[in-house]
């Protein structure tokens, strides 16, 4: 078993080198794959274990960019142990519902921190909302916007989206001026980016220190953070 496993190291070894620094010749580098794939061939958990192990990798990767984009709201300690991230429409009724869940959040739990992500699906009314929102951020007022925007029942039209920032203390023609800009662009662009890796692009979407929970299940949310709780009390 050691002489196997030494020999895929070697193979895999010698792929990973520049042409000009492998030493095998033709023959030896043919040998070598020979032996990995009789290797692999009757050691067919080893591919299972590399592909769950680059699974998980991939999987921790995502949650590092979900909770740790500096260009998203967040609210709660910053070295908080357990972090709920939210992708959210604000013409989502779901993500309504879910608006008292998250906000209680905030108020009573000062281990959590709730990062926010804008991911605007369903109508032009939704982008437009978001991208107001996040436009707002440089003023201090968006979890103030953010509230409004969610807990408004009826059609978010221009006019109504202003009154809701100017209600929110906001600058509402500086907050126009930006909401073209690249960044705010780039900023949803890459949200959905990574909606679309973590394979769910329904709203709202949450991630409890990386648990995915699609939709708003309170039930279900509120035992994933008690799980949490208990997995960051050991």
């Amino acid at each position: 078993m050691t002489r196997w496993i030494y020999a895929a190291f070697l193979a895999l070894f010698a792929f990973a080198l520049p042409a000009s620094a492998q030493t095998f010749n033709a023959q030896e580098q043919a040998e070598i794959r020979a032996i990995v794939r009789e290797y692999l061939v009757n050691n067919p958990d080893v591919l299972r274990e590399a592909q769950d192990a680059l699974e998980a990798r991939r999987q921790s990767e995502l949650w590092r960019r979900a909770r740790s984009d500096s260009r998203d709201f967040s609210i709660g300690p910053a070295d908080a142990p357990i972090v709920i991230v939210e992708f959210f429409d604000y013409r989502c009724g779901y993500c309504h519902a879910a608006l008292e869940w998250v906000t209680d959040i905030t108020r009573t739990r000062r281990d959590v921190r709730v990062v926010l992500k804008e991911f605007p699906i369903l109508s032009p009314e939704s982008m437009e909302a978001s991208r107001a929102a996040i436009a707002s951020m440089p003023q201090g007022r968006y979890w103030q916007f953010h509230r409004a925007l969610m807990g408004f029942r009826g059609d978010l039209t221009s006019a109504r989206i202003d009154q809701l920032a100017r209600e929110s203390g906001i600058d509402v023609a500086r907050m126009r001026r930006a909401m073209a800009s690249e960044d705010v662009t780039q900023i949803l662009q890459d949200n959905r980016g990574l909606a679309i890796e973590l394979e769910n692009t329904a709203t709202p979407l949450f991630l409890i220190n990386g648990e995915l929970i699609a939709g708003y299940n309170r039930e279900l949310l509120e035992a994933r953070l008690r799980e949490a709780t208990r997995e960051a009390r050991r």
